[in-house]
């Protein structure tokens, strides 16, 4: 029986689509139409996470800076874009980066905690720094629903997802065993691979296509839209 639900935060309770399309039409091409933009949005987070978080052990992950412009020059180079250059694809990080200083909870996700949180324990397991996650948390009013000592961020535990490591953190944490725990995330290798790993139940939220990379490590569900997510969270409350 699951009596824990542990988050994602990045591109699970939020979403960083406006976010990267604003800096986008701002850096590179104003005029862009919206569908092809959506196209280029979701190629570059797959990009950006097959080189930020690599499935195979052999390849080296890269810092953000790295990831964004290797993103960039494939996405480019797949939709023959020019004009790609390390001056401009920095300017663009930053005005990405600018931009999520002003996220939302994604429209819903309020009501379902309420109703969660009555039922589960709620935790959050997210890449970065303190000052940086937390920051989010509070942005995005988490803290109504999800006390400091129900986070972990890599910071805290020394290690960042897919180190299942984490997740056992949680489980001492919430003195809970992984069969008792369901984690929800948007990465397939950052967020369900180490959660399988742990033992967890897991629900991949998967906005973006992705492929599983592993096949030892299947989802037990999976959703691809805002609406399928909340409404598989608001079944779980009843």
């Amino acid at each position: 029986m699951i009596k824990a639900i542990v988050f994602d935060v990045d591109d699970t309770l939020y979403n960083q689509e406006p976010c990267f399309n604003e800096a986008f039409r701002t850096v590179f091409d104003s005029n862009i139409d919206d569908n092809q933009l959506k196209q280029i949005y979701i190629n570059y987070q797959n990009q950006f996470e097959l080189v930020s978080s690599p499935s195979d052990k052999e390849q080296i992950s890269l810092s953000d800076s790295e990831a964004n412009f290797h993103s960039l020059h494939h996405t480019f180079k797949k939709f023959e874009i020019e004009g790609l250059t390390k001056d401009n694809a920095d300017k663009f990080e930053d005005a990405f980066l600018q931009n999520r200083e002003n996220i939302q909870l994604s429209e819903g996700l309020a009501t379902v905690f309420n109703r969660l949180a009555s039922k589960f324990k709620l935790g959050i397991i997210t890449n970065g720094s303190n000052e940086e996650q937390l920051s989010k948390i509070m942005k995005l009013k988490l803290h109504n629903w999800i006390s400091r000592d129900q986070i972990i961020t890599s910071e805290d535990a020394k290690a960042e997802k897919p180190d299942p490591l984490i997740f056992t953190m949680m489980n001492r944490k919430f003195e809970l065993r992984g069969s008792e725990m369901l984690y929800v995330g948007s990465s397939f290798n950052e967020d369900i691979i180490p959660a399988k790993k742990a033992g967890w139940q897991a629900v991949w939220y998967n906005p973006f296509n992705g492929t599983i990379s592993d096949p030892s490590a299947i989802p037990d569900q999976t959703v691809s839209t805002p609406e399928e997510l909340r409404e598989l969270l608001t079944e779980l409350a009843l």
